[in-house]
């Protein structure tokens, strides 16, 4: 933990400590322990790893917070200054933000975002922050924990500048109407896919070529939970190919809903699986404005752990 967490170490080491020991040995311990009946036991157990720690010299391994340069600001400020949910954001080694400005960007944190951004502003936003993130942005997006860890450093910047002037949830409602609304207003859902001067394809993180952010999206989700899927799998008659196949489960993101022709195909394809047992889960846009919403629709037929 003081390897990986250096001087913030203390506020996850007694969680890493339940993790690792039997929850009847916890239990009997803050039931037998006098000073459990004085002071919170989560705060008697990182006080004593803090002590055993600094009994075996582990604590000389924790370097001095440097000084560095905002990355947006461009101020000077040191490392230690930020607390200790932001610095688990950027990652330990990888302070490169103040905290005055992740909290102005983080807006679980910081403000709720902007209340009077026009139409066009918000349709920019989105626009634009799809292409940075190469995926649906949900609602939420950058106030999760692990929303900036995977970015290097200019993909942070530029979506750090782009989160100073998100849209307040409230805003994108009235203008509007829902957030999937604005992402199809914002051509970021429309048919599905996004524009690039290459043609409509983008790379998933396991280095699947996808046809669409939607189906991006997916990818990514599947692969980050471990779930192995197979890219394009054939139906088993016609010349129908689907989006992805788990196990037996036939995935299909449906993102051109309305068009005649594609509808046709939608019904086609429901008939095969019909008709050969096979299971089909079709993914909608409004299933991609939140990891929840996705993880809902896919649990019934996949196990899916959010850790």
């Amino acid at each position: 933990m003081i390897a990986s967490k250096q001087w913030v170490w203390p506020w996850s080491i007694r969680d890493e400590i339940v993790k690792i020991t039997p929850q009847v040995t916890i239990e009997t311990w803050k039931k037998d322990d006098p000073l459990c009946g004085k002071y919170a036991w989560y705060n008697i157990l990182m006080n004593f790893a803090i002590a055993r720690a600094m009994q075996l010299g582990l604590t000389k391994a924790i370097r001095k917070p440097k000084w560095k340069t905002c990355l947006l600001c461009m101020q000077k400020f040191v490392e230690d200054s930020l607390p200790v949910k932001l610095i688990e954001r950027l990652g330990i080694e990888r302070i490169d933000v103040c905290a005055p400005c992740l909290r102005d960007t983080v807006t679980a944190l910081g403000g709720s975002g902007n209340n009077s951004a026009p139409a066009e502003s918000i349709s920019e936003y989105l626009k634009a922050l799809a292409v940075a993130i190469g995926r649906v942005p949900t609602q939420n997006y950058g106030e999760g924990m692990t929303d900036l860890l995977d970015l290097d450093t200019d993909e942070r910047l530029t979506v750090l500048k782009l989160l100073q002037k998100k849209p307040s949830a409230k805003r994108v409602k009235v203008v509007f109407g829902s957030w999937l609304n604005a992402l199809i207003q914002a051509g970021v859902l429309e048919d599905g896919t996004r524009k690039t001067p290459r043609g409509t394809q983008t790379i998933a993180k396991d280095g699947h070529v996808c046809l669409s952010l939607g189906e991006k999206t997916i990818d990514d989700f599947l692969y980050t939970h471990g779930i192995r899927h197979e890219k394009e799998p054939r139906y088993p008659e016609g010349r129908f190919r689907g989006d992805f196949k788990v196990g037996t489960v036939f995935i299909e993101y449906f993102g051109l809903v309305g068009n005649p022709d594609y509808e046709a195909k939608i019904k086609e394809k429901n008939r095969i699986c019909r008709e050969h047992s096979i299971t089909l889960v079709a993914i909608y846009p409004n299933d991609l404005i939140s990891q929840r919403k996705l993880e809902d629709k896919l649990t019934p037929f996949i196990p899916v752990h959010i850790g």
